[in-house]
């Protein structure tokens, strides 16, 4: 049992520049703000693991309580050695893990594991525990903004245009283009035999430091189709890797 939208902004996001924005296809986007504090829940899991699918499942369900909510599913590696190779893990999530791990003095990580605003971690599939976790963050105020003001697509990659604004110094801007559904039979291992429904998959990350103005571009996965993916931004202090602000584009 080892161990990542409607919008969301906290409570200061008040002021936005116009969002602005044509695709490559002309499809209509929204960016929408909210006056609610936020809650970002970054669930480390894995197909191998037989402990995950109930974590899996209750993202989705702790979504639907607040609009304020972004739940990202960081899919990781050391299991794939272990039965089944998870097409959705990556080196690079565990090693986002293990930066979780220091943090919070694990002796080791471990799936499913929940991680609310870089501030708390738990059982992915404690729900009373996340739930009140979850209730505790939206108490506090957002200390940085982030104001998407150009997105198009170029080929395979989204170049992303954004502002960032209040503390955002020693902080990274992060970028998680996922997958707003999966559906996978698994064909080995711990979970052999049972379909897995997946819910926001990081299929492609961004890590850079924070500037007030940034562009860069982020890998939009060939299998994606119009409407089946969403892209979060959030800050995060390097110092304590408490989560200060988010914002999502998302597809009409």
């Amino acid at each position: 049992m080892k161990w990542i939208l409607t919008i969301l902004i906290a409570s200061a996001f008040t002021a936005f520049a116009l969002f602005k924005t044509r695709s490559a296809t002309d499809k209509k986007s929204s960016i929408q703000p909210h006056d609610k504090s936020f809650a970002v829940l970054e669930l480390f899991t894995s197909e191998g693991c037989s402990s995950c699918p109930p974590a899996d499942r209750l993202l989705p369900q702790l979504i639907k309580i607040d609009s304020g909510i972004v739940a990202l599913s960081f899919h990781v590696d050391y299991w794939d050695n272990l039965g089944w190779k998870d097409v959705f893990s990556d080196a690079s999530f565990t090693e986002r893990q293990r930066l979780y791990g220091k943090r919070f003095h694990l002796e080791s990580i471990y799936t499913p594991q929940l991680v609310i605003n870089g501030e708390y971690e738990l059982v992915g599939s404690n729900r009373q525990k996340a739930e009140n976790l979850i209730n505790k963050v939206q108490q506090e105020s957002s200390a940085s903004q982030i104001t998407i003001t150009d997105l198009k697509q170029q080929d395979q990659h989204l170049q992303v245009g954004c502002e960032l604004s209040g503390d955002i110094k020693d902080s990274w801007l992060l970028a998680a283009l996922v997958q707003k559904h999966a559906e996978r039979k698994i064909g080995a291992g711990e979970n052999h035999g049972a379909t897995l429904l997946h819910t926001n998959v990081v299929r492609s990350f961004f890590e850079n430091n924070a500037e007030p103005e940034m562009n860069f571009a982020i890998s939009l996965p060939s299998d994606l189709k119009d409407g089946e993916w969403q892209l979060v931004l959030y800050l995060q202090r390097k110092s304590d890797l408490k989560i200060t602000g988010a914002q999502i584009y998302r597809q009409n």
